[in-house]
């Protein structure tokens, strides 16, 4: 019977446990007739321990089960449900549930209505001393944490002397649902979820630990846009923390890229010798022309000193690549500044004197604000140089003839000054002439064969140079009278006065430097007297042979008539007309043009005169015409030259220019 009992409970604990109910029916009593119990004896709220002495179920009731309202109070590990050992026995009793200790007051309370067992209410509820020995002890109940599936199996065994009654059956499938409800409430924490109101269920109580709260306002429109702002203004904040963070990173990056290997690399040299730069200042660019990164460096405090001395008065400065600003200042040894320039302007500078001299050379590049990618700064030199020219002396050829011209070429010079010149030659001395000067001197038909010295000073330097004079190739006449002599003959001291004072006159151009010289008859013609002829008259036979006899003259100039007895004379190169006048007489129409370097060529006895004094000529210019017998003369300064060999480009001295 016992364990048909327990298999009875079993069943009904599984069949039920799933479809527990969340809130509790109070069960009524199923003597209905009988009276409640009164509210001053019973104790539905607080029962009493359970102690060591089992009660007697006689004089025992079972109190109500209470129900935990909140899920997360602390629950009991126990629910402790006794049982009745048999219905028929009066001492026997269910003991009271002992209530947690921290168990909330429940908001509603299931009471279990248990059968009547024909004992007095008052006196159940009181523990009876003598039926303790027979009392079995309380099981306990399952913990929550367990599950419906394990109660049937931990609820308290009946010991039963009699057969099954269907109300002690009831009262047993009661106490056990009482049990599983509470266990399932715990476990699903529903107590304060409202349940299916069952028709003798009262009405739930309110929570009492729930808190009034009240429906907070809705935002109004002002207070949204002003949220949503705020929010706007916090992300652009981050956005903008964001890129100023990578822009951070990526100007680092730049800047620590900007490598030395981005400077200029600028070459200077001075005179042919390469400088060594003392200093640079150098703005590498990062982030266009708003950041860059500086190179600035002392390489040398002292200026470097050349190894070579200048050689040239006007030494070269170059500076590669092209494109920089270059200034370079120059200063002597007392520390005045001689130049200060650009190097550009510095081409066409030349020193006055040897000596030793400070240099300072500053490159730069400012860029442009299109250009941001620049570098930008400047590199500076600064180097000390001795200038010791010694000027190039050159004779044009060795050796001249007489009648002929002799040049010497003096190149460039520190100063302003001409070079000198000192010879027994006549000369007129040095003229500008290119970059350097040059001087002709003229051989006289009489001079002497043999060495002349020639000793040429130009900055300070001199030097000694040797021309040889050889005899010329001259011919003479002999005539049995003097009338039979060429005429007209204008000897080399015959020149009138208008005509000898032009012979000073000195133009530093020099004019047959383009084209050179062409004979001045375009027509053919005849020249009864040529330069160094010497005409004889009444010698004897035997001063014929040996070429001597007195009363002889040597012609310094050329007779010239035309074969068919006119024609025009033309410029044999261009100059300046210095004296084109009718001199009457001997002369007649006289025409002196300057070549330059004090070259004249001079025309007596022409038909007429094309140009007047002071007009530059050119080179075959028409310059008059032609009488029967016109007498031409060149002269340097005061010295007659042979006209047919500069004409017909036999004097070598007057190529060179």
């Amino acid at each position: 019977m016992e364990e048909e009992k327990k298999a009875a409970a079993g069943v009904d604990w599984a069949e039920k446990s799933p479809a527990a109910p969340h809130r509790r029916s109070r069960k009524k009593s199923a003597a209905k007739g009988k009276p409640k119990k009164p509210a001053a004896t019973a104790e539905p709220k607080q029962q009493p321990a359970v102690s060591d002495t089992p009660e007697t179920p006689a004089e025992t009731a079972p109190a109500p089960l209470q129900v935990p309202e909140a899920p997360d109070a602390p629950q009991p590990d126990t629910v402790p449900v006794s049982l009745p050992e048999t219905p028929e026995t009066a001492s026997e009793s269910v003991p009271a549930q002992p209530e947690a200790a921290e168990q909330p007051e429940p908001a509603e309370t299931a009471e279990a209505a248990l059968p009547d067992t024909g004992t007095d209410e008052t006196a159940a509820a009181e523990p009876a001393p003598e039926d303790t020995a027979s009392a079995e002890p309380e099981q306990p109940v399952p913990d929550a944490g367990e599950g419906a599936a394990n109660a049937p199996q931990d609820a308290p065994e009946e010991d039963s002397t009699e057969g099954d009654a269907p109300e002690e059956k009831a009262r047993a499938d009661t106490i056990a649902r009482t049990a599983q409800l509470s266990i399932a409430q715990i476990m699903a924490g529903l107590a304060d979820t409202p349940a299916e109101d069952t028709p003798d269920a009262p009405p739930a109580e309110p929570d009492s630990t729930e808190e009034d709260t009240e429906e907070e306002p809705a935002d109004t429109l002002t207070q949204k846009l002003g949220r949503g702002v705020t929010g706007m203004l916090r992300w652009l904040l981050l956005v903008v923390l964001f890129v100023l963070v990578i822009a951070c990173g990526g100007v680092a990056w730049l800047y620590h890229n900007a490598t030395p290997d981005m400077l200029p690399q600028i070459k200077a040299t001075f005179d042919g010798q390469e400088l060594a730069p003392t200093a640079y200042k150098w703005h590498v660019p990062i982030v266009g022309s708003w950041l860059r990164r500086t190179y600035a460096e002392t390489l040398n405090p002292t200026p470097a000193e050349l190894a070579l001395p200048v050689s040239g008065a006007s030494p070269d400065l170059v500076v590669t690549p092209g494109g920089y600003s270059a200034q370079l200042t120059i200063t002597d040894a007392a520390g005045e500044s001689i130049y200060d320039g650009s190097a550009t302007g510095f081409r066409s500078y030349r020193f006055a004197e040897n000596g030793t001299y400070d240099a300072k050379l500053i490159v730069s590049t400012s860029g442009t604000p299109a250009d941001e990618a620049t570098v930008t700064g400047t590199e500076t030199w600064q180097f000390r140089f001795t200038v010791s020219i010694k000027p190039s002396i050159q004779l044009a050829t060795d050796s001249v003839a007489q009648g002929g011209v002799a040049a010497v070429r003096v190149g460039q010079t520190l100063g302003q000054d001409a070079p000198a010149i000192k010879t027994t030659l006549k000369n007129v001395g040095f003229v500008k002439a290119g970059s350097g000067w040059i001087c002709y001197l003229p051989i006289p038909w009489n001079q002497k064969p043999g060495n002349i010295d020639l000793e040429v000073s130009a900055d300070g330097y001199t030097e000694t140079l040797s021309l040889s004079v050889r005899a010329g190739s001259f011919s003479y006449k002999d005539y049995s009278k003097t009338s039979q002599m060429a005429a007209p003959y204008i000897g080399e001291d015959d020149a009138p006065a208008a005509v000898s004072k032009l012979f000073a006159t000195v133009d530093d151009k020099i004019q047959w430097s383009v084209g050179g010289f062409v004979q001045p008859f375009l027509d053919s013609f005849d020249t009864p007297l040529t330069y160094g002829m010497t005409e004889y008259a009444g010698r004897s036979y035997s001063e014929r042979g040996t070429n001597y006899g007195y009363g002889g003259r040597t012609s310094t100039n050329v007779i010239i008539r035309p074969k068919n007895g006119k024609g025009s004379m033309i410029a044999p190169a261009s100059g300046r007309v210095l004296l084109a006048k009718d001199l009457g007489g001997l002369y007649g129409n006289t025409l002196v043009i300057e070549h330059g370097a004090g070259l004249k060529s001079i025309f007596y006895g022409l038909a007429s005169l094309e140009v007047k004094t002071g007009d530059t000529v050119k080179q075959g210019q028409l310059l008059g015409g032609c009488s029967k017998a016109v007498v031409a003369e060149m002269r340097i300064g005061t010295v007659p030259i042979d006209p047919l060999a500069v004409w017909r480009s036999r004097c070598d001295g007057l190529k060179l220019y």
